[in-house]
Parts: structure tokens; C-alpha cells; sequence
């Protein structure tokens, strides 16, 4: 057939050089009709895709392997294009539809992302929209066929995407439990006493606590991106593929039980010092068994595969045009949805008014008062601008320690600040929750501050936690609402047009009182000697 008709496919040619002259009118063609305008305008969907996951990414170091995920996954994407079956466009303007009410959805999912960098169903929804524009332009180009076939290194990209925050504390939780369990079993076989506090384990010379490091989520987070990455370099079928992750997560928990194992044996033996003096070496230990298993086991997987008769297609695809004003409008929608979400904000901005400004004045005179440092692996995951924290006795002998934490202005002030929770910190510990008793708000000298109030039983002491997080600025109509992660405040922050704001959390903990009227009641006539004004407003 003759290479001037537009709508046409090329027959196969089998001389290399002819197939390059024959083949060159259709890509021709496809410049023209607009399709890499319109590839174009997908990638810079899914670049603006990935930017957002960047700040998230920097600030989770469990979550670093996502830089390498963009990189990685258009190698995969070109893999399967060499590879690719003839394609069978589609005449339906079905997609054209959806791609377009996908596309309308990009407005309130900036506007809302703006307000809340710590909400991660919008990475997903973010992240499951580009990826259906992908399909949408994929069943224009080449049919369902070309759907099917590059849904896996597509969908390979949305590892990059870190987990709902809910999920991540479950599994963090889950694995710090069951590690611990199975280290204080193992360690038990050779000999060593070690008896488990939650997710403490104490031994002769003092207590091993098993963090997120040691629970294996960072290396079993990596090794799901590695071995979805196998499966896929290898053209794995499903069986296979499901086969490789069940494996990793095998490997990754057997990895961290030897690892936590000889961190308590070490303690036990030679000390805490000597223990952390290893604690690297023994990370370095996890990735020495997690990395050559997964390519040992896929290398071996890929020899037992039989291999597919799937040839590369030598038709050239040239599928119905595609206008270039598709790509334009596209692109000018974007940058028109972003230029809206600004202007919605900026214009709130102009009524902000400063909240007050405060620090913690510790009661250096007290008893027994000792400035304590948060730990660095805890100061590696908060991020923090700035922390305190100290314990010390009042006159009646009840028991006090507090932390002061502060993140400047930015765009992850208010994820780090929301993250970090007593009821998500204290259970580590091996506290239990035993009453949540809502928000209380408390004269601190001029002004007032809600703290949320919760009780946790450890051992024989019961411990009155309060909890406050503070942004630096608000409406002056604004009615005070805590940050509690539901969709009615992340909606009215929204409506406030709030973002970007500093945040300060002070949490306090007090033990002695053993009701909860009479915490509170201790705890309002103190708090305003411990609360002090940086500023006049």
C-alpha cells in the first residue's frame, strides 16, 4: 500500500535499511497528527506526578528508593515497546471522554494536595489518575491489546507512591511486634535471658529497642520495589511474580531476626556501647542477605520460565491521527489548574493573622529537672527545625517529662508534626492505650491551647499524656479546629486556604495523678508556668 495514506499500516519489510526508509513517513505522520505532543504532554503528567512524591520521598527514609523508580521504570516501558504487539486502534471516543473528566479532576486534587502534603490518599488518587490518562492514550494508539501489555511496567511506577499512613503504621507496628517475638525466641535458644517490653527487649545490661530500622519496614519496602522490578525485567508471569514477593518478604524478615538477634546478643555480652559500635555493620548485614537472594532467585526463576514465542512486531504502528490540539489543551489545563490553586490561596493569605508565638520555659528550679535529647534515629524520621526535651518532679513528687518540637514554614511542616503521635509512639513502647478522652483547652497565659488528652497504662503507671499541635497562623473567622487527619478539617483547611504553615507540638507527660479529673485539673494550674510568649499578639 502506498506510504501516502495517513491512516494506513506499513507492511512488514524484512531489509533493515528499506524497514528505516519505509518506516520514516509514519513516523512522519504520527508528528503531524500530534501523538508525540500528546506522549509529551502524558510524561509531563507523570513528571509533575513524581515532583510531588519528591518532598516524600526526602523526608521518609524508608521511602528513598523512589527516586530511583522514575528512572527505572520508562527502561522497562522501552523494553516492552521493542517487544510491543501489532496494534488495534480504537475508533471509540469513549477515552477521549475519560481522559477528559480525569483531566477536570486535576483542579480540586491540587487545590486540595496544597493544603495537605501528609495525605497520601491524594498521591494514590494522583497516582491512579495519570495512570489511567496512560491507558486512555494507550487504547487510542493500539487497542486493549496495547493496554494489556504495557500495564505492568505502568503500574511498576506506582511503588513509588508511599503507603496510606494508617497501612504503614499497622505493618510498622505488626513487624516491630513480631521481630521482637521472634528475636527474644531465638536469642532464648542460645542461652541469653531477654524478656520483651512491647517492642523493647531487656537483657542483663539494659534494654534493646527495635525500631523501624531493625523491623525490617525500610529493607522490606526496597525489596518490594526490587523484586516488582525483577519480575517485571524478566517478563515473569503472574504466578512467578507473586512467587518473588512472597519470597522477599520472607527473606527480609529472616534477614532482621538475625540482625536484631545479634544487636541483643551483642548488648547482652559487651554492653549497649559495643552494641551500637555495630548497629550499622549489622544494617549493612540485612541488605548483604536481602540483595543476592532476590537476583540469585530471579536469576534462577528466569532459567526455569520457558521462554515466550511473543516475536517483536513488525508492523509500524500508525493509528488514527491525533490532533495537536489535544496535547495543547492538555498543557494549557494544567498550568490553568495550578495558576487557580495559587490564586485561591494567595487570596486567604492576605487575611492571616500570626497566632501567638511561644516557646516552653523549662522549670530548671525543679527537682530533679534534667534536660534529655531526643534520640537520632527519632530526629532522622521527625525532620525537625528545632527540639527539646526534659523530665523533672514537682512538689507533690508526681513525675513529669515533656517534648518540644518545632518545623519552620513548609511544605512538610504539618505531615511531620501529625506523624508522630502519642498513640502511635506509646504502643511502641509497649504502653496501652487505655482511655481517649478528647480535646481539653487550657488558659497558657493570654491565650488558649487544645491539647488532646490520653491515658496509656505502663506496667503499674498509668500515664497522662497531653498533646498539642499549634500552626503559626490562622483566620481571624476561623474557627480553632485541631488537626486530627479527618476529612471534614482537611476539607475546611481547604475552604481557609491554608498551607505551608510552621507547626510546634508540646507534649507532656505526667504521672502521679491516678484519675483523670485530678491530671487534669494538675495539669491546667502548671501549664502556664511552662508556656512562654515570644510575642505581643
Amino acid at each position: 500500500m502506498s506510504d501516502r495514506q495517513p491512516n494506513s499500516i506499513v507492511a512488514p519489510v524484512t531489509p533493515m535499511v528499506n524497514q528505516r526508509v519505509a518506516s520514516s513517513p509514519g513516523i512522519l505522520n504520527r508528528l503531524q497528527d500530534g501523538w508525540t505532543l500528546a506522549l509529551a504532554a502524558l510524561v509531563v503528567c507523570w513528571i509533575t506526578f513524581f515532583m510531588e512524591l519528591r518532598d516524600e520521598w526526602s523526608v521518609n527514609p524508608q521511602y528513598g528508593y523512589g527516586y530511583v523508580v522514575p528512572l527505572i521504570g520508562p527502561v522497562l516501558l522501552w523494553r516492552r515497546y521493542r517487544k510491543r504487539p501489532a496494534p488495534s486502534p480504537s475508533k471509540s471516543m469513549l477515552p477521549g471522554f475519560i481522559a477528559a473528566a480525569l483531566l477536570f479532576f486535576l483542579l480540586p486534587l491540587d487545590l486540595i494536595l496544597e493544603a495537605n502534603p501528609e495525605w497520601r490518599l491524594l498521591y494514590w488518587s494522583h497516582g491512579f489518575l495519570v495512570l489511567a490518562l496512560s491507558f486512555c492514550f494507550l487504547y487510542r494508539a493500539g487497542g486493549w491489546s496495547w493496554v494489556k501489555y504495557f500495564a505492568p511496567p505502568l503500574a511498576f511506577m506506582l511503588i513509588a507512591v508511599p503507603w496510606p499512613m494508617q497501612l504503614e503504621q499497622s505493618v510498622i507496628q505488626g513487624l516491630m511486634r513480631l521481630v521482637t517475638e521472634l528475636t527474644v525466641a531465638v536469642v532464648g535458644l542460645f542461652g541469653i535471658p531477654a524478656l520483651q517490653h512491647g517492642n523493647l527487649i531487656e537483657v542483663k545490661n539494659g534494654v534493646v529497642g527495635v525500631d523501624e530500622a531493625c523491623s525490617g519496614v525500610r529493607s522490606l519496602q526496597s525489596a518490594l520495589m526490587l523484586s516488582l522490578f525483577l519480575g517485571e525485567l524478566y517478563f515473569f508471569r503472574p504466578g512467578r511474580r507473586i512467587g518473588l514477593i512472597v519470597a522477599s518478604l520472607v527473606t527480609v524478615l529472616f534477614a532482621n531476626v538475625i540482625r536484631t538477634s545479634y544487636l541483643t546478643q551483642k548488648a547482652a555480652s559487651d554492653g549497649l556501647q559495643q552494641m551500637q559500635a555495630v548497629h550499622d555493620f549489622a544494617g549493612t548485614l540485612v541488605m548483604a542477605i536481602v540483595l543476592p537472594t532476590l537476583f540469585g532467585l530471579a536469576y534462577w526463576m528466569g532459567r526455569k520460565q520457558v521462554e515466550s514465542s511473543n516475536e517483536p512486531s513488525s508492523h509500524m504502528a500508525v493509528a488514527r491521527s491525533m490532533p495537536r490540539w489535544v496535547a495543547f489543551s492538555v498543557l494549557l489545563w494544567m498550568g490553568i489548574a495550578w495558576a487557580l490553586t495559587q490564586a485561591w490561596y494567595r487570596r486567604h493569605e492576605t487575611n492571616l493573622t500570626f497566632s501567638p508565638h511561644w516557646s516552653v520555659a523549662w522549670p530548671a528550679q525543679a527537682p530533679d529537672f534534667k534536660r534529655t535529647a531526643v534520640p537520632e534515629e527519632s530526629l532522622a524520621i521527625l525532620r525537625c527545625s528545632h527540639s527539646q526535651s526534659a523530665t523533672w518532679q514537682d512538689a507533690r513528687e508526681d513525675q513529669w517529662s515533656a517534648f518540644f518540637l518545632r518545623w519552620n514554614a513548609g511544605k512538610n511542616s504539618a505531615q511531620l508534626a501529625f506523624g508522630h503521635r502519642p498513640d502511635i509512639c506509646f504502643p511502641a513502647s509497649g504502653a496501652e492505650l487505655v482511655g481517649n478522652n478528647g480535646y481539653i483547652s487550657v488558659d497558657a497565659g493570654g491565650f488558649d491551647l487544645p491539647f488532646r488528652y490520653l491515658t496509656f497504662q505502663n506496667d503499674e503507671r498509668l500515664l497522662n499524656v497531653f498533646y498539642c499541635l499549634w500552626s503559626d497562623c490562622s483566620s481571624p473567622n476561623e474557627k480553632s479546629l485541631p488537626e486530627d487527619g479527618s476529612w471534614r478539617s482537611r476539607l475546611q483547611t481547604v475552604l481557609a486556604g491554608r498551607r505551608n504553615l510552621g507547626q510546634q507540638v508540646l507534649e507532656v507527660v505526667l504521672i502521679g495523678p491516678e484519675d483523670t479529673s485530678a491530671a487534669i485539673s494538675l495539669f491546667k494550674q502548671q501549664l502556664p508556668q511552662l508556656i512562654s510568649r515570644l510575642d505581643s499578639n
